[in-house]
This record gives structure tokens, C-alpha cells and sequence, in this order.
């Protein structure tokens, strides 16, 4: 089975030549990665297809080119390790500059001449750029296409402009009448709003005024935030497209409780959605040890950040409908586009906040309906775990962006804890609380891997958060041949329904610290863990050692170096 064309975009050139000994090189190939093969480097300054290809790879993300590299399609018996020609050593600068002078705009590719089994290679590392297309020196775009640089058909331009960073299209100016374009009634509110909000007297600020310091006219000129934000619904319809909104609630039964479309300006689309919400969100009275909670169906604020997240990050270059559907045990919210500025499912929960539409997520952050540390997804997670339930899950699909979010469904001693005797959780703290309910115990490398898709550091994180002198008093680290666990402590079995101990061995003690130490310092010998664990002789390290499952071990003798799984 071959490792996933992800592995190898990572991977050093040395390795993926070591790889290439043995596997033809379509198979590593990819939108990222490119081998090409020159009799020279003559040859090379003259070629043609060099700066298709960078022009590509630039355009797609980045990647790199490995120069030195035979088309398997030309190699006989599957002699696989005949692919790997080799190229002239080159000059680095030079080089740089020819392909550079090819290319428009100049970007920062790097070039590296790389030594393999006695023959030399060309690495060209390309960069993702997000501020302009790349060109040829003839204005040719290209994009890749598979395996394929090809050169863009006017609607792949339009995408790709459309992914820019730089680009915005909500700061686009009107040549509309801002009077008769906006919804008086909106904008009537949306003042009030914002003189609360900013402690100004609302007599003091003109209507005019007012659209120009949240950004919905730059220079009394009307711009496409402020009308989609303010405007009548026919004039957007007519100026800027069709973007309707649909809130359904369908029960269990089949039965449809709402189904409600609609297009309106932003403003009264809030507002409308957030009375349905209000009809579908049950509250749940619960009464423990003498005093009384509210708990709900939905979490408002986990509802206002998802529904605003769709409406702030939609593409609205194109028609579509932004829809919240209800079914009781989930909310789903979609949105038309895809994700922008290098967030994706993995990452969206840290990643630096991206807006497409730059104008507008200034103006909804001047009435605070978005965040603009970007902590709202953050929060729809803090909100979901404290209730005991599952994390929103955000998926691309169709050139849609969909994200559920679990309903109905809580876990009362999950809240209760985060209420009363562990207040103030971290998304860590929240995680290993959930992780552990019923079942007691989840092993440090599962819970590493599930919180590297919602934070950057989970190690780091996880230290963290069973340092606090609240999570101490129900949790604790335990240890044995299959791994190091984060357990349960019996004063929490109770409120997290724990009906089994963990079977810790008797030195679990030592399983946490070359768990920890491994952690740190990536491997170790048998020696550095012998002194390490206090050992009295080799023997008994090794016999400690070969009977663990977390571990693993290369090399012989001397050189036998341990590492974690």
C-alpha cells in the first residue's frame, strides 16, 4: 500500500529518490509534485515547459519540482531505480535568476542541488502564493490538472482570483443611491445597535455618517457589504444576485415545524433566523444538590457563531442559499463556497481567521456579530463540550461548506463538573473530560491525535491542563505495557458514570516517565533509559522495554535506539 501523496509532499527529496528506487514516479506524482529530466542545464535554461510548470505548482498551493528524474513511462522491466538519472550540478543563483525571469511575479523559489548515491538532483521548492496569480514572462496562467500543468480556461482564472487573499468582494463600490437602496427599517435598528454598543448618543450621529464608520460606505459611496448588510432585498437581488436563506425544523415524526426562505440583507436575516432558533430551542430544568440549572437543546451562542461564520465566509460571487436545518438531534448549517486562505476541516479550529469578503467581516465586527480574534469556532467547540456532547465537524462538499453541530443530546455530570467543581475548562480540559466519561481512561497517543485536529500544541496542552489543581482532583496519569493513560480518579466515577479502574501495572510510575522523556527528546538509547528509569543493568531495561506496545525499536546493539509508536 503506498503512503498518501500528502506523505510525500512532506517528505525530503532524499527520501522520495531512496522511494523511487523501487516504485515508478507517477505514482508519487500529484498536483504538488513534479519530476522532470534535462540533458543539461543548458537545456534546462532553454526549456520551455520549466516556468508552465512553476506558474502551475505556484498556483495550486505550492510544491516542488525534482529535476533528475527519468518519466517511468520510458523505463523497461520495471527497473524502477533506472528512473533515477541525475542532473548537472548547477549553479544555485544563476539558475534562480534565469527561471525567475521567466516567471511573473517573482516569487520566492528556492533551489537546492541534492547528492544521491553519487549522483546529483535539482530541488525546486515552490511557494504557495496567495496575493496574485503566477504567470509566464508571455502572461500565460497555468494550474495543474492531476499530474498535468495546463493552462487556465477563463473560469479556472475567475476561481483562482477569487482565492487570492487579496482579493474582496464585498469592497467592490456601487454606483447605487444609498437612500433609496437601503432598508430604512434595517438600518434604523442597526444604528440604535451601534450607538449602544459604542456609548454614543444616537441623536449626535447622522444616518450618513454613521454607514461610513461601519464601513458600509467609503467616501459616501455605497459598497457591496454595505448594501448586502442594510439593503432592500429587491435592489440586492437586482445589483449583487439571488442569496436566499432557508431555516427548517423537521422532528423525528417527519413532521415539518418550519420551513421558511427567504432573501433579505444581512441584518434582518440575523434577526429572523435567530426567532426560529428561539422556537426550537427547548429549555431543560435540573436540580442537584439543592440548586436549580438551565440547560438546553441548542447553545445560543454556539448557533450565533456557526450561522454568522456561514454568512461572513460565503462566496457570494456566485447565487445560493444559506440554509439551517434542525433535526431535533443535530443542527446543520451550510453555506455555498468552499473554504479560503488555507483553512480547511483539519485545521479550522486554529488557524488564523481568513475572510473572503474583508469588508464585510469588518462591518459585522464593528457590532460585534463576528469575532475578530477568530475565537468563534473556538467557542461553538468550548459550548458543545460542555454540555457532554460531540465537537461541531466541518466538511467541503459540492462547493459547499457544512457544518453539524450535535442537539437534544447532553451528559448531566459532564456539566455539572465544568459548572460547579471544574470551572473555567479549556478546550483540553473539556476534551479529556468527555473522552473519559463512561469509559474511565483514553491513552495519551489517542488523545494527542483527536486534539491535533482542534489545536496546534496538544502536548503542550495536555501538560497544561493536568497541572490545573482542579482537573488533579479528577484525573491522574497511569501507565502499563499497552501504554500511558489519562484516568479517572475515584472522586470523579460518580458524575463521569465510571463503573471500572483502570488496571495500572505496578510500574506505572516508569511508564510515565519514558513516556514523557521520549516525548522530549524523540528517541533514546537503551542506556540513556536505563539511567533515566534507574535500572541496575541492561538486562532489566531491555526486559522492561521488549514488552511494551507504545514503543518502538531500530537499530542493534550499540546503536539500538527506542521511540514512541
Amino acid at each position: 500500500m503506498l503512503e498518501s501523496i500528502q506523505h510525500y509532499i512532506k517528505m525530503r527529496s532524499e527520501k522520495i529518490l531512496e522511494i523511487l528506487k523501487t516504485i515508478p514516479s507517477e505514482n508519487i506524482e500529484s498536483e504538488n509534485i513534479e519530476f522532470k529530466n534535462y540533458e543539461s542545464e543548458r537545456s534546462l535554461h532553454n526549456s520551455k515547459d520549466l516556468a508552465d510548470e512553476i506558474s502551475a505548482i505556484a498556483n495550486q498551493k505550492g510544491g516542488k519540482i525534482l529535476i533528475g528524474v527519468v518519466d517511468s513511462c520510458e523505463v523497461k522491466n520495471n527497473n524502477w531505480s533506472s528512473q533515477l538519472n541525475g542532473f548537472d550540478l548547477v549553479d544555485i543563483d544563476t539558475t534562480k535568476e534565469r527561471l525567475l525571469g521567466k516567471i511573473r511575479p517573482k516569487i520566492n523559489i528556492s533551489l537546492r542541488n541534492i547528492e544521491f548515491e553519487g549522483k546529483n538532483y535539482l530541488e525546486i521548492t515552490i511557494p504557495n502564493v496567495v496575493h496574485s496569480l503566477v504567470s509566464t514572462s508571455s502572461g500565460k496562467v497555468h494550474i495543474r490538472e492531476g499530474k498535468s500543468s495546463v493552462p487556465c480556461e477563463p473560469y479556472q482564472i475567475q476561481q483562482l482570483v477569487k482565492n487570492l487573499q487579496s482579493y474582496d468582494w464585498s469592497s467592490e463600490d456601487l454606483n447605487l443611491d444609498i437612500i433609496d437602496s437601503l432598508d430604512s427599517d434595517a438600518v434604523m435598528e442597526a444604528k440604535i445597535d451601534f450607538c449602544k454598543r459604542k456609548l454614543i448618543d444616537f441623536t449626535q450621529l447622522g444616518d450618513l455618517e454613521f454607514l461610513e464608520s461601519i464601513g458600509a460606505t467609503k467616501n459616501g459611496i455605497l459598497n457591496r457589504s454595505g448594501l448586502l448588510f442594510l439593503g432592500k432585498s429587491d435592489i440586492i437581488k437586482k445589483n449583487l444576485g439571488l442569496f436566499e436563506f432557508r431555516y427548517s425544523w423537521k422532528k423525528r415524526t417527519g413532521e415539518l415545524i418550519i420551513n421558511d426562505v427567504w432573501d433579505d440583507c444581512i441584518w434582518n436575516s440575523i434577526n429572523r433566523a435567530k426567532i426560529h432558533f428561539k422556537k426550537c430551542n427547548e429549555l431543560l430544568p435540573l436540580e442537584y444538590e439543592g440548586k436549580n440549572y438551565v440547560l438546553s437543546t441548542l447553545d445560543e451562542q454556539a448557533f450565533h457563531e456557526a450561522f454568522l461564520n456561514s454568512i461572513v465566509h460565503r462566496d457570494y460571487s456566485v447565487d445560493g442559499m444559506t440554509t439551517v436545518n434542525f433535526k431535533e438531534r443535530e443542527l446543520v448549517i451550510t453555506n455555498p463556497g468552499s473554504f479560503y486562505g488555507g483553512v480547511n476541516s483539519d485545521n479550522i479550529s486554529y488557524h488564523e481567521p481568513r475572510h473572503r469578503n474583508k469588508v464585510l467581516g469588518k462591518t459585522l465586527m464593528n457590532f460585534q456579530l463576528v469575532d475578530r480574534a477568530g475565537m468563534g469556532v473556538l467557542r461553538m467547540g468550548l459550548k458543545s463540550l460542555l454540555y457532554g456532547r460531540e465537537l461541531p465537524t466541518w466538511t467541503e462538499s459540492e462547493d459547499n461548506v457544512e457544518v453539524r453541530m450535535a442537539a437534544e443530546y447532553f451528559r448531566t455530570g459532564v456539566f455539572l463538573l465544568t459548572q460547579i467543581y471544574i470551572p473555567d475548562c479549556s478546550i483540553t480540559d473539556l476534551y479529556i473530560i468527555n473522552s473519559t466519561f463512561e469509559v474511565g481512561s483514553i491513552s495519551l497517543k489517542e488523545l494527542t491525535k483527536n486534539l491535533k485536529k482542534i489545536i496546534p500544541d496538544p502536548w503542550s496542552s495536555i501538560q497544561t491542563s493536568l497541572k490545573r489543581k482542579e482537573m488533579e482532583l479528577y484525573f491522574e496519569l497511569k501507565g502499563n505495557n499497552e501504554g500511558v493513560f489519562v484516568c479517572v480518579k475515584d472522586l470523579g466515577f460518580n458524575l463521569l458514570k465510571v463503573t471500572k479502574k483502570f488496571r495500572a501495572s505496578s510500574n506505572s510510575k516508569k511508564h510515565i516517565k519514558l513516556y514523557k522523556y521520549l516525548k522530549i527528546h524523540a528517541e533514546a538509547s537503551n542506556e540513556e533509559i536505563m539511567k533515566h528509569l534507574e535500572f541496575a543493568q541492561p538486562s532489566s531495561t531491555y526486559n522492561f522495554l521488549k514488552k511494551l506496545k507504545y514503543v518502538a525499536n531500530e537499530g542493534k546493539s550499540r546503536s539500538s535506539r527506542w521511540m514512541l509508536k
